[in-house]
């Protein structure tokens, strides 16, 4: 953890003047005790201007007490101060390293601030110092949910419902983390019990019209926003809503007049959430009505993520380079393992993201005799497998034992298992970026199928930059047409790499040709995947709608029939692609279009 340094007071909190400091010194007698208890007094009757002119003073004569620069910690957060709040935090626990609401306040920042290991340890510490915390718990269930840690962020926040029930932002929370883990009718619950004991908190109305948006649920959407229509402090999100309702509907003229219409004041006020969906909506709709230079700047203001502050995005790069590294170093392969799991089981299906891998797994999960697994991070479990347990080096994978091997292919057996629902023989594993991963999935499995997507190389990056993923490591690239272009051209120099220099089983499927002659294009991938043709194939789109979450961007369009638009629309947006034709150029010769 950092050190303490020097506390600098901010001048620039709201309004207030130098001479705030200077009137309670001339204005008061009183003691450092009476002054220390009236700046809380004042912090705990929420009169937060005042609170902040007796802190400050406390802070200039050096009155040495941990509740009053955790307080004022708080107040700086609330500010976006983030560094002066962590000092102010240390400071406290430095003062006190006992306070259990320090540590808790501090993970807060450390979570602000992207260092959620960090922020994990401080709210943790937080509970050890204090068993009966429920805002620690609460805290601690929304870094773990950040990590990805879903399941045991769910425990920690129910922990928080149990010792405050009626705790609003916890069932808030709760109802988040119940959707990641696709527990979608728990999920409901959760949010709709916030607005029973919080009918003011405008986040749970949010987050239940988005739910049944994201869940393509497009009547549960038009009857809530018709049963919350009087709730006077949900205006702009009852109209964001609307608009998004009436783009669904193919409305684009009635999305855009009440996309316009919410107050701008509001998006400026509202959290990260919040501003992203908006210009994400708004994006999408004035595209469709053509004004293209409108739309694109919309794009550019739904990729200002504050999440994205904790990833780098050169550490992406630097896996990659890693599996390439692993080919040069490459030693004669195993070809068969003696441990009854059959390669045929399984399969891959990769590409890249907005290549028209959700739309070909939509139609392969329809058939009876196939389970797809949709992005879940199997291969990267094997991967720290291998890191920890081997310490073994990614570049390195082709010194690992036949038996270890064995062992992973086990462990990688026991992990698709679980996402598992259908009794089939063959499951796809769906996760585009996989194609990084290929020399590891050869390596378990060496006869196994891949199924390689892709699509007009400007088409898939205009679409990258046009969603807005989950913050990781490798979404953090793909926040402008550039840096998606140069992601583009690294993932596909490894494919190009990959199927040069490894004895793959493959079939190339083009997104194009899937739009344009579904039958013949569906009919050759299954014969590759030795599996018969089965007319359930045709209905994939009630598949999408039956499935409810669909853990990606494209949730709203593969329910939709097969469209063409989506193919050259990169050309509406030609003149933002004038640093991109390095990167682009050689796929698009590459891959004949």
């Amino acid at each position: 953890m950092s050190k303490i340094k020097t506390f600098t007071i901010p001048s620039d909190l709201g309004d207030l003047k130098k001479e705030s400091i200077i009137s309670i010194n001339t204005l008061s007698t009183a003691s450092k005790e009476e002054i220390i208890d009236q700046a809380l007094k004042f912090h705990s009757q929420g009169n937060i201007t005042k609170a902040i002119k007796y802190y400050q003073y406390c802070v200039k004569q050096n009155f040495n007490n941990y509740r009053i620069f955790c307080n004022y910690g708080i107040i700086l957060r609330s500010f976006g101060k983030l560094k002066e709040a962590e000092y102010s935090q240390r400071k406290a626990i430095q003062l006190n390293p006992n306070y259990a609401n320090a540590h808790s306040n501090l993970g807060n920042i450390m979570r602000d601030l992207g260092k959620l290991k960090e922020a994990e340890y401080l709210q943790r510490k937080a509970i050890e110092l204090k068993p009966n915390f429920t805002h620690a718990y609460l805290n601690l269930g929304n870094t773990l949910k950040d990590l990805g840690e879903l399941r045991e962020a769910e425990l920690f926040t129910r922990k928080a419902i149990k010792l405050e029930p009626n705790l609003a932002e916890a069932h808030l929370n709760l109802g988040v983390i119940l959707k990641d883990l696709g527990k979608l009718k728990e999920a409901q619950l959760s949010t709709r019990k916030v607005i029973e004991l919080k009918p003011d908190l405008t986040d749970a109305y949010f987050n239940l019209f988005q739910h049944y948006e994201q869940i393509n649920n497009l009547k549960k959407l038009r009857e809530s926003l018709q049963e919350f229509k009087d709730v006077d402090n949900i205006k702009n999100e009852l109209i964001l809503f609307r608009a998004r309702l009436s783009f669904r509907n193919k409305q684009n003229n009635t999305a855009y007049k009440l996309i316009n219409s919410i107050s701008n004041q509001w998006v400026e006020k509202s959290n990260n959430t919040k501003k992203i969906l908006f210009w994400s909506y708004k994006g999408f709709i004035e595209e469709k009505v053509g004004n293209y230079d409108i739309a694109y700047f919309c794009f550019e203001k739904s990729q200002e993520n504050s999440s994205y502050i904790q990833f780098r995005k050169n550490v992406f790069f630097n896996y990659i380079s890693s599996y390439k590294k692993s080919i040069l170093k490459k030693t004669p392969k195993i070809n068969s393992f003696n441990d009854g799991i059959n390669d045929s089981n399984f399969a891959f299906l990769i590409g890249f993201p907005r290549s028209g891998t959700t739309l070909l797994d939509t139609i392969l999960r329809s058939h009876p005799d196939i389970e797809v697994i949709e992005e879940k991070p199997i291969i990267s479990s094997i991967e720290k497998l291998i890191k920890e347990e081997f310490n073994i080096k990614l570049d390195n994978i082709y010194t690992i034992s036949k038996n270890n091997i064995m062992i992973l292919r086990k462990k990688y057996y026991e992990l698709a298992r679980k996402y598992t629902n259908k009794k089939t023989n063959l499951i796809i594993d769906k996760l585009p970026l996989n194609t990084i991963t290929l020399p590891l999935i050869n390596l378990l499995f060496p006869n196994t199928k891949i199924i390689f997507t892709h699509r007009h190389p400007y088409d898939t990056v205009l679409s990258c930059f046009q969603q807005s993923f989950k913050p990781n490591s490798a979404m953090v690239n793909l926040v402008s047409l550039r840096s998606s272009s140069k992601l583009y051209d690294k993932v596909m120099e490894s494919w190009d790499i990959y199927k040069t220099n490894i004895p793959l089983d493959f079939i190339t499927s083009k997104y194009e040709h899937l739009i344009e002659d579904f039958d013949k294009h569906t009919l050759k991938i299954l014969k590759f995947l030795d599996i018969r043709w089965d007319e359930n194939i045709k209905n994939y789109r009630k598949t999408a709608i039956d499935r409810n979450k669909i853990n990606t961007p494209s949730s709203s369009q593969v329910i939709e029939p097969l469209y063409k638009s989506s193919i050259e629309k990169w050309k509406n947006y030609e003149k933002y692609f004038e640093d991109c034709h390095q990167y682009l150029d050689k796929w698009v010769r590459y891959f004949d279009y």
